[in-house]
């Protein structure tokens, strides 16, 4: 069946912002006078919204003062730290051209996101945007997903969801919705070895080049 409706994750899917969490969460812990973690634990810890990734690296002790000091100066290290990933720009003009309807399904807040979105220059290709505010269970809980086709009235065999990480395919399979993964984000292949058949790519010029090769859109 041909797909009408695209919903996308964002941050290790359309855009690479990792830098601008890097540097705020460098910022904390120059604050808070602890020692600095390390690029890599940051980005493996993004995609669960930014209180659980305050929570994931932070712990209990700090997690109030952290999460405070992460609203407040978060938008400042966001500012020209985003860049848009291989394929992406292709891949929503191909979109557009076939008349999908696209979406956003994101764990991010509202209070970076417009801003997220703007500094990607991406924010006009979506109908549609979800965010954490939005529901009142994250990713990867099927709830954002559900809302999507819902506001949208699509169907499940007529949509596809694409993320990068595991929440992400767990996500759009709690939802009965076909997933792709891209591996331009948080999470390696191996990570989704104990799935059964992940449709796996390297980036979303290959996913494009699948879904027309295979007349999906």
């Amino acid at each position: 069946m041909k797909k009408r409706h695209a919903i996308f994750d964002l941050d290790g899917t359309l855009i690479d912002a990792y830098n601008s969490i890097y540097k705020t969460i460098d910022f904390i812990c120059e604050k808070l006078n602890i020692k600095k973690i390390e690029y890599e634990r940051i980005k493996r810890a993004v995609g669960g919204g930014d209180k659980k990734l305050i929570q994931n690296l932070f712990g209990e002790k700090y997690f109030e003062i952290a999460h405070t000091l992460y609203r407040e100066n978060y938008l400042k290290f966001l500012k020209n730290n985003v860049k848009l990933l291989p394929g992406a720009i292709e891949i929503l003009n191909e979109f557009k051209n076939k008349n999908l309807k696209i979406s956003v399904a994101t764990n991010r807040s509202k209070f970076c996101l417009s801003q997220l979105l703007n500094e990607g220059n991406i924010r006009d290709y979506f109908d549609n945007i979800l965010c954490s505010d939005d529901v009142k269970n994250l990713k990867p809980d099927p709830e954002i997903i559900l809302k999507l086709l819902e506001k949208t009235n699509s169907k499940k065999e007529e949509t596809f969801y694409v993320g990068d990480m595991d929440i992400d395919y767990q996500t759009g399979k709690n939802a009965g919705v076909d997933t792709y993964i891209v591996l331009t984000g948080s999470c390696k292949k191996n990570d989704f070895a104990i799935y059964k058949n992940p449709l796996i790519f390297d980036n979303l010029l290959q996913l494009k080049k699948f879904l027309i090769e295979n007349m999906l859109i």
